[in-house]
């Protein structure tokens, strides 16, 4: 019996078009799937900065109860301790005297990659070492009676200012107009209904707050 051979073939392969189509199936994937992991991403920084901020505002509180006082404001020392390292000595109220913002761009001194803490006056003044009227004011004499902490959130940078002349003048006239502009004091605070990444700081404030600005931080 003889068996006739067929002659052999190669496998046929993917046709120009065909593959085309697969690309741009791949590509519309990679469109839809590279946003929602971003998105996905800045979410689990802002949950983290979050718990960050409540573990802070325990121990601030804390501390309040110990010493009878809030952290010192900005620029002031207690016996050579600024306002967060008196949270972690001689008492270690924070295992760490500073709380990196997971928001902070990378490269930068200590000060400008952790948490900012600000103290305010029963006035509802800011209070720092080097005030700038009439958004801040002096310490000297006064006492803080609230205060926030806060993090530049997902744009990276807090205000929204031209950073050659004043970068924080902007945030600070906002916070100190927030009752009589709650809008424009509004868009200084992180709302993820604008999209997981958008502008916007996010707070966290204790004490007995004041004005419209503290009552819109996260408590």
């Amino acid at each position: 019996m003889f068996h006739r051979v067929l002659p052999y073939r190669e496998p046929p392969g993917f046709t120009l078009i065909e593959l085309l189509i697969v690309i741009a199936i791949l590509g519309i994937l990679a469109a839809v799937a590279i946003p929602n992991f971003l998105q996905a991403q800045t979410r689990a920084k802002v949950a983290r900065t979050k718990a960050d901020m409540r573990t802070i505002a325990s121990a601030i509180e804390t501390y309040r109860v110990d010493t009878n006082h809030y952290p010192p404001p900005f620029g002031v020392s207690i016996q050579g301790r600024d306002s967060w390292a008196v949270l972690s000595t001689p008492v270690a109220y924070l295992s760490a005297a500073r709380t990196v913002d997971p928001f902070a761009r990378p490269g930068g001194s200590l000060g400008q990659v952790t948490l900012t803490y600000e103290a305010v006056s029963e006035q509802n003044q800011i209070l720092e070492r080097f005030p700038r009227p009439p958004y801040s004011v002096s310490p000297d004499g006064q006492v803080s009676v609230w205060w926030w902490v806060a993090s530049r959130g997902p744009d990276g940078a807090f205000g929204f200012a031209n950073p050659a002349f004043d970068p924080e003048a902007p945030l600070l006239q906002k916070f100190y107009e927030a009752d009589a502009h709650p809008a424009a004091w509004l868009s200084v605070v992180y709302d993820p209904t604008n999209g997981a990444v958008s502008l916007g700081n996010l707070y966290r404030a204790g004490g007995a707050i004041r004005g419209f600005a503290g009552q819109s931080m996260d408590q």
